[in-house]
């Protein structure tokens, strides 16, 4: 089955295997490091001319092998490279037996890393002929923002909908820690993490069955839309946000591979992930592809944050509690 999202065609694959680098089988870390391109972060100091003095509680960091500059951070701030977390996550997976498949970076100047693994054994969903496939994504940045994280990107595979992200910290399926001093010494706790979230995917499996098994009317789904895309209350035109209201209900009804769950929770949740991974407008800065942007904004950023409010706004109204991690 073929399915054509923004001039892109998925049949039975997710868009990051042709946004990375796919990798070697089993492979190890190093050889991870070197198919994906992860460059060493470097320190330098920053200068405010004419001052021939660096600026003391501040400093820069670049790429180690293009001198490309990258973000100017705080002296508390600590790198850790690519690599290191690389190495981390393939020690750690090897007890839940994660497999490494691809690997990249995203951002102006490749300032993001990122590894992604499965585990065996997808998710089946009552009434639901697509699988879940179970992928965990390991990331950082060197932009002075990004965390070290690990989560839960599960993927309904007939329509690429990243799902896993949507039961957050709270359902254990995202792990992360900042660049501050102890940043490397915590990489320890990665191990600990992987566990967490090979837990959250029971969780995900067994919230999945019950959405699925949960009737959902139109009426519930427009009262998500009034809770997650709320039009504000002044004298603006909010054209634009209407139109995007609209969507997501229309996507309740006509969202990717959901005849045989139509008028559920879990096809309320398809269409919000649907419009969060493939139909939101993401913003087009000129400095990287958009493709990128887009997956940079399904795991990490709007769209991500968009499907963890309506997975509540959708358990609220179906009465359905969420477990806490």
């Amino acid at each position: 089955m073929a399915h054509e999202i923004n001039k892109m065609v998925y049949v039975g694959e997710v868009p990051w295997h042709r946004l990375g680098v796919r990798l070697p089988a089993a492979a190890g870390y190093e050889e991870i490091v070197q198919a994906a391109g992860f460059y060493e972060a470097v320190e330098r100091d920053v200068y405010v001319p004419p001052n021939p003095m660096p600026v003391p509680d501040r400093k820069g960091i670049v790429r180690g092998d293009t001198g490309e500059y990258l973000a100017v951070v705080s002296k508390s701030y600590e790198v850790v490279q690519f690599g290191e977390v690389a190495r981390t996550l393939v020690e750690a997976a090897g007890g839940v037996r994660c497999v490494f498949t691809t690997a990249g970076t995203l951002g102006r100047a490749g300032i993001r890393g990122w590894l992604l693994g499965e585990l065996p054994n997808p998710i089946k969903v009552k009434g639901d002929p697509s699988p879940i496939r179970r992928y965990v994504l390991g990331t950082t940045g060197h932009d002075g923002i990004t965390a070290i994280v690990v989560k839960n990107v599960a993927t309904r595979v007939v329509c690429a909908n990243t799902l896993g992200v949507a039961l957050g910290e709270r359902g254990g399926a995202s792990w992360r820690i900042a660049h501050t001093a102890n940043a490397k010494h915590r990489l320890d706790d990665a191990g600990r993490a992987f566990r967490r979230i090979v837990e959250s995917y029971d969780c995900l499996g067994e919230l999945a069955n019950v959405l699925a098994t949960t009737r959902f009317t139109e009426e519930q789904m427009k009262a998500t839309v009034d809770s997650v895309l709320p039009v504000p209350r002044d004298d603006r035109d909010h054209g634009r946000l209407e139109a995007e209201r609209a969507k997501v209900i229309q996507l309740f009804d006509t969202a990717v591979g959901i005849e045989r769950v139509r008028g559920t929770a879990w096809a309320a949740l398809q269409g919000w992930t649907e419009y969060a991974d493939h139909h939101r407008a993401v913003r087009d800065t000129g400095r990287e592809d958009p493709r990128r942007a887009r997956l940079a904004s399904v795991w990490m950023g709007r769209a991500a944050s968009l499907k963890e409010a309506a997975l509540t706004a959708i358990t609220r109204e179906a009465g359905i509690q969420l477990a806490a991690a």
